[in-house]
């Protein structure tokens, strides 16, 4: 469990693999870097898989506030002192927000971008999903993810989403048109309301250099539901930097 001290906060990531550098970003209340270490070590075979967690998550340090900006400034200040000038950038999530966002504005930094289950965008009904209630399971789950002050981590992420400056920098319907780097976009089709499929299909739009690929019966993280067909695409995108041939592309992608 690396730990660095980022713009003045401490700042843990994992790190295991070797090969090209690959950064993976979570950045959600109900998941972790450490969450993913075992799934990376089955299935991001040839890669150095950095997995960083956010300031004010998991294993970093738990902050009351931070600017939007900042983990855009917080994963480039990373890849400075770990010495690494440009990665394959992947995302779930609310990370997809934050790694759409460094692309656009650090493009030489970015060898390919994947989005994982993409949000694009605040709504009202996303934003009503995640300050409902919490069952006893959600709460054992963020617990796990961020330890026994995970009520204050809970409220800083809620209070992160009701803020209109946030709302606007990770508005991806202006960003995504800025990223100049080849962009694979995969999702399942089953749909919610945090993590709208719609999202998806209007980054794909608004993308210069994109595919999108929906995996039929499958929920939002397609990489959990898919991983052997995901990793096969991811592998191949890296590889050609998105020129790969139309055999490759899974059924329901264009």
């Amino acid at each position: 469990m690396p730990t660095e001290t980022i713009n003045g906060h401490t700042h843990h990531f994992e790190d295991v693999g070797q090969g090209e550098p690959l950064v993976y970003l979570a950045a959600t209340r109900f998941d972790s870097a450490k969450a993913w270490v075992p799934y990376m070590q089955q299935y991001a075979k040839g890669y150095r898989v950095i997995m960083p967690d956010p300031r004010g998550l998991a294993g970093s340090a738990h902050v009351s506030t931070v600017a939007p900006a900042d983990w855009v400034t917080d994963l480039a200040a990373l890849l400075d002192t770990l010495k690494i000038s440009s990665v394959n950038l992947v995302a779930e999530t609310l990370g997809t927000r934050i790694a759409t966002r460094f692309a656009a504005d650090h493009p030489e930094r970015v060898n390919t971008l994947i989005l994982n289950g993409t949000i694009a965008y605040s709504s009202a009904s996303g934003d009503a999903q995640r300050a409902s209630t919490l069952s006893d399971q959600r709460k054992k789950d963020l617990e796990t993810h961020h330890g026994a002050d995970w009520e204050q981590v809970n409220s800083f992420y809620i209070n992160l989403h009701a803020r209109p400056e946030f709302h606007e920098f990770y508005d991806l319907r202006t960003v995504a048109p800025r990223v100049s780097t080849p962009t694979l976009i995969m999702r399942g089709d089953i749909d919610d309301p945090v993590h709208p499929v719609i999202h998806s299909a209007e980054l794909h739009a608004l993308f210069p250099k994109s595919w999108l690929a929906i995996y039929p019966n499958t929920e939002f993280n397609a990489m959990r539901g898919r991983p052997e067909e995901s990793w096969a695409l991811i592998n191949e995108f890296i590889k050609t930097r998105g020129e790969a041939p139309a055999k490759m592309r899974p059924p329901g992608s264009f």
